[in-house]
């Protein structure tokens, strides 16, 4: 059985009449990788803090590693590395030396890790460039590296794709990947382009409006999403129309601007083509869909 890394029973916090989290209970399980799915403002970030210890809780309880009061609580946050909204650099020091400031404050002598975590987020080649001239990537993949510095068991990170360009991105996946698979790190990681969490998260949680509104495994969500055919028009008001009077079908979603969603369990691929055809509406694409975690969010929030 997994040793549960991060438990919340209860979280709320209110600022005055506001409320950022309520009622939140959740469980971070050892290995896994926790994807945490919210719209701005849906307090993901304010959780993040809480359990960081930047922000207090207005009510309730949080445990890591099995702590959950006083010394012991700051003590298992020791072993947590945090990236969280912008990376905390010094801009007139280069990358090696903002990770020598940072090791130090953690009480490291070893600069032999120094060179494991500018190699593991790949900024060997620009480590004596100062931070003032980085990117926007370069400084994620580097706040990144300060996280790691001093081995911790569990990850917090907010938006740590924020920024960059897509070879990057799949980079900043392979590092997660491996820091479970190597080194039996336990991640919670939001972001908002959610094709790529669907990669490598093994749980979600959805959060909205401050409420944990569901969690699912990611064997349960390809599971439970049905399959779609995908329908992308200019026309789509036409195209609803096609649907409803033509083909008697009704259950579908609009989603966005050119693109309507119909379970395939409701209508036939070749008869919708034929039926289009006929009807003279101009098609960009139809295809089957697998399950989207975008999707499965937005229909969570009716959105």
């Amino acid at each position: 059985m997994n040793t549960t890394i991060f438990q919340a029973e209860g979280i709320s916090k209110h600022y005055g009449n506001v409320a950022a989290l309520e009622k939140i209970n959740m469980a971070i399980t050892e290995g896994d990788i926790y994807g945490f799915v919210g719209e701005n403002g849906s307090g993901k970030t304010t959780l993040m803090k809480v359990i960081s210890g930047l922000i207090h809780p207005t009510q309730g309880s949080i445990t890591l590693m099995g702590r959950s009061k006083g010394r012991e609580l700051a003590q298992a946050r020791k072993q947590i590395g945090v990236l969280i909204e912008h990376p905390a650099l010094y801009p007139h020091m280069n990358g090696e030396e903002n990770l020598s400031f940072y090791s130090r404050i953690h009480g490291l002598s070893d600069a032999h890790r120094i060179e494991e975590v500018l190699s593991l987020v790949g900024l060997t080649d620009t480590r004596k460039k100062k931070t003032s001239d980085y990117s926007l990537g370069m400084k994620q993949r580097l706040g990144l590296a300060v996280a790691l510095l001093h081995s911790p068991k569990f990850l917090v990170l907010d938006e740590p794709m924020n920024g960059l360009d897509p070879g990057g991105i799949v980079e900043m996946r392979h590092v997660l990947t491996r820091l479970v698979k190597e080194q039996g790190v336990t991640i919670l990681i939001s972001s908002h382009i959610l094709s790529e969490l669907q990669l490598i998260a093994t749980k979600f949680g959805f959060i909205h409006k401050g409420r944990l509104i569901k969690e699912v495994l990611a064997e349960e969500l390809l599971q439970s999403a049905k399959t779609e055919i995908c329908i992308q028009t200019p026309e789509t008001r036409a195209a609803i129309h096609v649907l409803e009077n033509v083909l008697n079908i009704h259950s579908f979603i609009r989603s966005g601007a050119n693109e309507i969603r119909v379970p395939k369990s409701a209508a036939d691929l070749e008869q919708l083509m034929t039926v289009f055809i006929e009807q003279g509406m101009p098609i960009e694409g139809i295809h089957l869909s697998a399950a989207s975690l975008e999707h499965y969010y937005m229909d969570l929030i009716g959105g």
